[in-house]
């Protein structure tokens, strides 16, 4: 019933608007190659696991630095050069990453990736949502749905390509590929005028861009948004890792049983976003967050309170049925505040990076001190904090 719903509602989707859509997907599959292929490459090029943790940070520390540069300038005009700018350094940057061997050159390219990713798909998003500003949430969570879909994709990919013994090289020029393909469809197609009104065209001429920042700041319902939609971070890939970590260390479960338990997990996060996405236009945002959150929580303390894995796994399907659909709602209110100033959202939800630099290490230090349990018990904070934040009314 829910997959039939989905299907047609995908298929009223314009050709562009759906290739849009699908770049959550393409950035989840392969940038997963990154992830889950990376036994192939430390094994090809000898790295050793702090060059392995290097990689991750220069990254994620060079994205920090360019994206909301990129960002701001974007928001002066057409998105489409610069998506499609994205998509060729993108491009480039995998077949690099497929023919190097030294560490450096892998560096660099992971200091390129990062950023050309929050471009090509960052970017692509915002044109989605300044597109139709007024169907944000459906957006959001039609988003968040095909990016799930390329998480479940990736490592299945990468276990196809190990069994033809195609390798890291392969997987990158599969990524070469699709990438450049995804470049040319949208380079044949025009792209989605921004709807804003004419009080924001005016608006948007008359100060600068560091202005307009400034501006954004200064709105607490905003602030409160971007705030909103970091925090799922935290139930995210971060959570589990340390959710697979406990239940191998404390319960004593197989790694077998683990991935299963993982897989109920993400059928409950499908199901959410399915669900959700029949609720977007019937429940205001704020009420859906707060109903969301309110069922996040009885997941996440069945999880760390009980110890039949079973049990644990029910739990597990209830949290994500719930914590699935916390950021594509919170995303969307946070760009409901600026219409038409998509990327400048982006920019100010961007200001949120390095807490979710920081945050693994967090996590480990208080695990490390503490146990395992207290170290996934803080991550399972953000359904509570969720509901602190969250406006008790509606207001975006």
């Amino acid at each position: 019933m829910f997959n039939s719903h989905i299907v047609s509602r995908f298929r009223n989707l314009s050709p562009l608007r759906l290739i849009l859509l699908s770049m959550g997907l393409f950035d989840e599959l392969m940038t997963g190659f990154l992830i889950v292929g990376m036994p192939l490459l430390r094994d090809q090029l000898g790295l050793t696991y702090a060059q392995v943790g290097l990689l991750f940070s220069a990254g994620a520390i060079s994205s920090m630095i360019l994206e909301p540069i990129i960002n701001l300038v974007s928001d002066r005009g057409s998105k489409r050069w610069w998506i499609l700018g994205g998509l060729l350094v993108l491009a480039c940057d995998f077949a690099l990453a497929g023919t190097i061997r030294s560490f450096g050159w892998l560096l660099f390219v992971f200091i390129v990736l990062y950023p050309a990713i929050g471009t090509a798909v960052g970017l692509s998003e915002a044109a989605l949502i300044d597109s139709a500003p007024g169907d944000g949430m459906r957006t959001m969570t039609r988003w968040t749905l095909m990016s799930s879909i390329g998480d479940l994709l990736s490592p299945l990919v990468v276990s196809a390509f190990v069994t033809l013994s195609m390798g890291w090289t392969g997987l990158c020029w599969l990524a070469v590929g699709l990438w450049l393909g995804v470049a040319t469809i949208l380079s044949l197609r025009p792209f989605p005028r921004p709807v804003s009104s004419h009080h924001n065209e005016e608006e948007s001429e008359s100060i600068g861009i560091l202005k307009s920042l400034r501006k954004a700041l200064r709105d607490p319902l905003l602030l409160r948004w971007a705030i909103l939609a970091i925090l799922p971070t935290m139930l995210d890939e971060i959570f589990i890792g340390f959710a697979a970590l406990y239940m191998h260390d404390v319960l004593h479960v197989s790694e077998v049983v683990i991935g299963l338990v993982i897989v109920i997990h993400m059928i409950g996060g499908f199901l959410g976003l399915m669900i959700l996405d029949r609720l977007v236009k019937r429940i205001a945002a704020h009420r859906l967050l707060i109903g969301l959150a309110v069922l996040t929580l009885p997941g996440m303390i069945g999880f760390l309170a009980l110890h039949s894995i079973w049990l644990v796994a029910c739990s597990l399907f209830v949290m994500s049925l719930g914590a699935s659909g916390l950021y594509p709602i919170a995303q969307a209110g946070a760009y409901a505040r600026q219409p038409g100033h998509s990327a400048m959202v982006r920019t100010v939800i961007g200001l949120g990076a390095p807490f979710e630099i920081v945050l693994p290490g967090i996590v480990g230090l208080v695990a490390s001190r503490f146990g395992l349990l207290a170290g996934v018990g803080l991550l399972g904070l953000a359904p509570v904090l969720i509901l602190i934040i969250v406006p008790k009314r509606q207001q975006m």
